[in-house]
């Protein structure tokens, strides 16, 4: 009997092992990698902008002899006087932009851009010039002191731009700039002229003149935008606009009959003023944008 049951159980045994032995083995699966976020550039998308600009634009002063005393020397000091040119200036800048991408491959966007810009005021500037006029009868030396006051104001800016770039990394768009711009622009100009001496000066002498209205020309810059989410996006942008130039009258400065005072001479010592403004300067700026993709 036993020998029965312990062959009736090796003979068990045996099958068991040849059905294990029929069965497929094992596969352990990897886990999956985790995927590199896909940065889709097409389509719209609109945001806000802040920076800075400056450092282009200037207005120059001239003046022209158009008649002398009995001394031109006294003409030829007011002329010098009344000529010259404010420096630079800079101020804050700020707006809104909207725009459409399109991705073409891996690599290259292409688009347009359109903005609009508020600046933070007029940009002014002073001077103080005083030539000498020597008196050559005496020993006096009379300086014709002139004071200039320009105001270049753009009160806004605006720019409708294409822009083509490369994408470095998926999420960083290296681009280029350039298109249209236009602006409402204003230049002011105050040139006042005094004559100082011991005793018995002329009275001083007092123009103005002005310009304004809207003016179109180009932009031109770079930058770089970064993709930081699926719809969101920051960017450091560089422009640079030119509105052109306008030259506009000033009047002009006199000193009339110069014999009762204590200066040589007689007659009439009188220049006509100009100003010649450019409107163009250097915009660096930050921005973020919201993409409708």
């Amino acid at each position: 009997m036993k020998r029965i049951v312990l062959t009736a159980a090796f003979a068990a045994l045996g099958s068991a092992s040849a059905l294990a032995a029929d069965l497929p083995s094992r596969t352990y699966a990897k886990a999956p990698a985790m995927a590199a976020p896909a940065y889709n550039w097409s389509g719209w998308y609109v945001g806000l902008n802040a920076g800075w600009v400056g450092g282009s634009g200037s207005v120059s002063n001239d003046a022209s002899i158009v008649s002398t005393s009995s001394i031109p020397a006294n003409a030829q000091a007011m002329a010098s006087g009344a000529t010259n040119t404010a420096g630079t200036s800079s101020g804050f800048i700020g707006g809104g932009q909207f725009g459409y991408n399109y991705q073409f491959s891996h690599l290259f966007v292409a688009g347009f851009e359109a903005d609009i810009q508020g600046l933070s005021g007029a940009h002014k500037q002073s001077s103080s010039v005083t030539p000498l006029r020597e008196n050559r009868e005496s020993d006096n030396i009379a300086p014709v002191v002139t004071n200039s006051t320009t105001t270049r104001d753009l009160s806004y800016l605006g720019t409708l731009r294409a822009r083509v770039g490369v994408l470095v990394v998926p999420s960083f768009l290296l681009y280029a700039t350039g298109g249209l711009a236009y602006g409402g622009v204003k230049s002011d100009t105050t040139i006042a002229q005094s004559v100082t001496n011991t005793k018995n000066p002329p009275p001083s002498t007092l123009t103005s003149g002005s310009f304004s209205g809207t003016r179109v020309g180009y932009v031109v810059g770079g930058g770089g935008e970064w993709m930081l989410s699926s719809n969101w996006s920051a960017k450091l942008e560089y422009l640079h606009y030119d509105l052109g130039s306008a030259t506009y009258a000033t009047g002009g400065l006199a000193i009339i009959d110069l014999g009762p005072t204590s200066l040589p001479g007689s007659g009439t010592a009188a220049v006509a003023t100009s100003s010649k403004v450019r409107f163009n300067d250097n915009i660096v700026r930050v921005g973020v944008n919201y993409h409708f993709n």
